[in-house]
């Protein structure tokens, strides 16, 4: 399909249009069972409203050029931590979306249960054009030599830091130590306002980034380098004895972190709540788009470090099409669309920076060479390994993931008590029942 070159205004306009002849709110998946519906996306609201418009616009853009009417079209908005519970429900009725973002752990279990169609000659394309893509980020959607997923968009995870918060403490530069981010941390909490809006929700992948940059730091990991379950270390006991003294001693993360979703951090970072937090750069790129005064206090930084070191982490979102759309074709026109270069450029710069680009040659644009908070997002995406290092993303990972077994015993050592090293043997014993269950070694 074509591009178009969509100006603020259009994009907000057909955002905000949505109602004619697209669901507003979301549907559950059994009310899109007898669907009338030619095309239904499910799109996971992004923490940037310029992200959310444009690709509402360039939906609906598509659809025109296809030949859809309005009504034709559903764009239904799922947050993103809901979208497995919610996937699950549509899948088990054969009613899911035809498109939607999918990330890493949905990738591994939508393959390897037969739900998503081939994108390989989407993908193909994508590596035709200038630079090609980053090859590095498909081997998570690749089996048997064809590709599941489009990828949309890399997520560098960058602590956001207010420096100027930090200078106050006494610090010219982000501290590099867990030890010296909680001292600067007790002098920055005064409550209301807190140091560290620590992601602590059962929201996949997002509270577990941040769980595990602290293990990390300690030596600990999710997996062995063959892929089994090593959870129960040392070092993952330092790392939530660390954010139970974090959390309960010193107090300097709020009390609401528990229930936060994943967009708890987001927003309590860009209403001044918090001082630091770790985060795609959802944040940075809202900052930049709302012009807020705390953007040039802001610093994108590598999560303080331990025994073990600094640690640099990042995912990719995918888009994939479902074997039970009745309009394949259609579909991955649609992602054809969004990944055409003149369309996702402008969706990445547009929204930003909301998502690193997944065409390399991309980042030599202005809006990225211009700003030097982002040469850390290409260090990272270039040395930064995954949640599932130093082992590699399985059905069985991935259900752990999504199951978060790790918040779940993180949440009984900060709220009920439960014994660090006790509560580290429980994930361990809980991810190795899941991999016995699904035929993978232990």
């Amino acid at each position: 399909m074509g591009s178009k070159k969509y100006t603020r205004r259009e994009a907000i306009k057909l955002g905000a249009g949505a109602a004619f002849g697209l669901s507003a709110g979301i549907l559950t998946p059994r009310k899109t069972l007898a669907r009338e519906a030619k095309l239904v996306f499910w799109l996971q609201p992004n923490f940037n409203k310029t992200a959310d418009d444009l690709l509402t616009a360039q939906t609906m853009d598509f659809a025109k050029a296809a030949g859809l009417k309005d009504s034709d079209v559903q764009i239904l908005k799922v947050p993103g931590g809901e979208i497995s519970k919610k996937m699950a429900a549509a899948l088990e009725v054969g009613a899911p979306p035809d498109v939607t973002r999918v990330n890493e752990p949905n990738m591994a279990r939508w393959v390897k249960g037969g739900h998503l169609v081939d994108m390989s000659a989407i993908v193909d394309k994508m590596r035709k054009q200038k630079g090609g893509i980053n090859e590095s980020i498909m081997t998570l959607a690749t089996s048997g030599g064809k590709a599941y997923g489009a990828p949309m968009g890399l997520n560098p995870q960058a602590g956001h830091a207010r420096m100027d918060k930090f200078e106050e403490a006494g610090y010219s530069s982000f501290p590099e130590t867990w030890e010296a981010f909680i001292e600067a941390a007790r002098t920055i909490t005064k409550p209301p306002f807190y140091a560290y809006g620590m992601a602590l929700g059962l929201t996949p992948s997002d509270s577990l980034t941040e769980t595990m940059s602290v293990v990390w730091a300690h030596g600990g990991a999710l997996v062995d380098e063959q892929g089994r379950p090593a959870f129960e270390s040392d070092g993952a006991v330092a790392a939530f004895k660390l954010i139970d003294a974090m959390y309960n001693q010193h107090r300097i993360i709020p009390r609401g972190c528990v229930s936060w979703n994943n967009s708890g951090n987001n927003k309590a970072y860009q209403s001044g709540q918090i001082a630091y937090c770790v985060n795609p750069t959802s944040i940075y790129s809202s900052l930049i788009k709302d012009n807020s005064k705390y953007l040039p206090v802001t610093a994108l930084t590598t999560p303080p470090g331990g025994p073990a070191g600094r640690h640099r982490s990042l995912y990719t979102d995918y888009y994939g099409v479902f074997k039970a759309s009745p309009n394949p074709e259609l579909a991955k026109g649609l992602v054809e669309h969004f990944l055409a270069p003149e369309n996702y450029s402008q969706f990445v710069v547009e929204a930003g920076g909301r998502y690193f680009p997944v065409y390399p040659e991309m980042v030599n644009d202005p809006f990225w060479t211009s700003k030097p908070a982002f040469a850390g997002l290409k260090e990272t995406v270039n040395t930064g390994h995954t949640l599932y290092w130093p082992g590699t993303l399985t059905p069985a990972l991935g259900e752990v993931v999504t199951q978060t077994m790790v918040q779940k015993e993180l949440q009984n050592v900060l709220v009920e008590g439960k014994d660090a090293a006790r509560a580290v043997a429980d994930v361990q014993k809980a991810m190795v029942a899941t991999y016995k269950r699904l035929g993978e070694p232990v």
